[in-house]
């Protein structure tokens, strides 16, 4: 039996050159890895070879490739029913996702809506926020405020609240009414100043930069609890908790951006849970990355009860006036049920918590006082690697790539984020595989400076 076209490496290869439009990378780039299968945490190429990843796809493959489980929920829901508009009707995927979702947040956010990706989420949370003031007559907060540092997405709004010009340059003109605050991130670590308290841009100087615009024109704040694409930041301890009192002050609603961090990345369900209590939460929630586990396009974006029950009175429609064809798609919402399965029955928060810690303190100590690099820093199972430029970075990851370790570099950051179910002992391995992939990038960075 002969082999199908699409399946032979050449065909594929050649398909790739001329017709397919690779996003985030360089026009020149022409040998790329063409991957063919995956199983547990590794992936393999059109060659046979096997590599580890410790990007998780792009931080979505969260429980893992092959899943037996998953994949056979989403053939059974394909079969009986792929998939339906949730305008005016429902499918039993989207409502008991829904409910599962509800089971894991604080009490009262527990109303969600289905997009297919985290931009789209964002986007829809930016407009409920909005809204949400709009029907309750305080017309004129409309302004989104956001971290200088954050990412929030590659379609307009997420690219308006994203302060990076890298990702804002050429694309304007961008919508109006999104305002940057400090980044909460400590410029002692920032500097690798060591063993220290923690300081951070606090509440003062939010205060006065929200007093600038008119805090009674802001509309809500969109954060992430770790920033994931700026650089994997951890801001210090209370950050969160102190957004949150700063946002009930001044009327203003808080999102938390967890498209990155949900369901179990940073060693807790959702990051925000680091620095809030059990019964506290921010007012509107986007989830996507872990969500599906990479199985199927899905995002949420849950908020509070009484957030939902204010659309009951838009004049236009008595409801939200937003939504997409595909959101809530029925097989996707059945993959990432069968998703939470296995992150709630292998507990895969703790088991994040305690391997990234290791893997945290053995970077750090392979890495100490190493010129290339100018911090080790996470939380769980998203690490980052800070190195002294973004070409030092990419040389990094190809080093490891030929090692057999792949990991994705975000600027000069290089981001070490597995499969949650990753061993821990395939976890150190990998993560000493990539140590010496930083110290050889360095070397060849001196010998070339020489």
């Amino acid at each position: 039996m002969s082999t199908p076209a699409e399946l032979v490496p050449d065909t594929v290869r050649r398909a790739d050159s001329e017709h397919l439009w690779h996003p985030w990378e360089p026009l020149a780039v022409k040998d790329r890895l063409i991957l063919t299968g995956g199983r547990d945490c590794w992936v393999r190429d059109d060659r046979g070879r096997e590599y580890l990843d410790l990007r998780a796809g792009t931080l979505n493959a969260t429980v893992g490739y092959g899943r037996t489980s998953v994949v056979e929920a989403m053939a059974a829901q394909a079969q009986r029913l792929m998939t339906w508009d949730l305008a005016e009707v429902t499918t039993a995927p989207a409502a008991l996702l829904a409910r599962r979702i509800a089971s894991l947040t604080p009490p009262g956010l527990s109303r969600t809506l289905f997009c297919n990706s985290g931009s789209e989420g964002i986007e829809a949370a930016v407009k409920i926020a909005r809204m949400v003031h709009w029907i309750n007559g305080d017309r004129d907060r409309t302004t989104i405020a956001s971290f200088g540092e954050g990412y929030h997405g590659a379609t307009t709004a997420g690219v308006a609240a994203t302060g990076a010009a890298f990702r804002r340059e050429g694309a304007g003109p961008l919508p109006g009414g999104f305002v940057h605050l400090a980044t909460p991130r400590c410029p002692d670590c920032a500097a690798g100043g060591g063993e220290h308290r923690c300081r951070v841009p606090g509440v003062a100087e939010w205060e006065r930069r929200l007093a600038e615009v008119g805090p009674h024109t802001i509309a809500a704040i969109v954060a992430e609890p770790v920033l994931s694409v700026g650089g994997v930041i951890v801001p210090p301890e209370g950050t969160f908790a102190r957004l949150r009192e700063l946002c009930d002050r001044h009327g203003i609603l808080l999102i938390a951006d967890e498209v990155a961090t949900g369901f179990g990345r940073t060693g807790a369900m959702f990051a925000f849970q680091h620095d809030l209590d059990p019964a506290t939460g921010p007012d509107l929630l986007v989830t996507a990355k872990g969500l599906s586990g990479g199985y199927a396009p899905l995002a949420a974006v849950t908020v509070r009860e009484d957030l939902y029950q204010v659309f009951g009175r838009d004049p236009l429609l008595g409801g939200l006036r937003h939504g997409h064809t595909t959101g809530g798609h029925a097989t996707a919402c059945a993959a990432a049920l069968a998703v939470l399965d296995i992150v709630e029955g292998e507990d895969l928060p703790a088991r994040a918590a305690a391997i990234g810690a290791r893997v945290l303190g053995q970077l750090r100590e392979q890495l100490a006082g190493a010129p290339p690099v100018r911090e080790v820093r996470g939380r769980g199972l998203l690490i980052g690697v800070e190195m002294t430029s973004p070409a030092a970075a990419q040389e990094a990851t190809t080093v490891a790539q030929e090692a057999g370790v792949l990991v994705r570099a975000f600027g000069a950051v290089l981001t070490v984020a597995p499969p949650l179910v990753i061993a821990e002992d395939t976890a150190l391995r990998g993560a000493a595989i990539l140590a010496d992939a930083v110290l050889a990038a360095g070397r060849a960075g001196a010998g070339r400076r020489a």
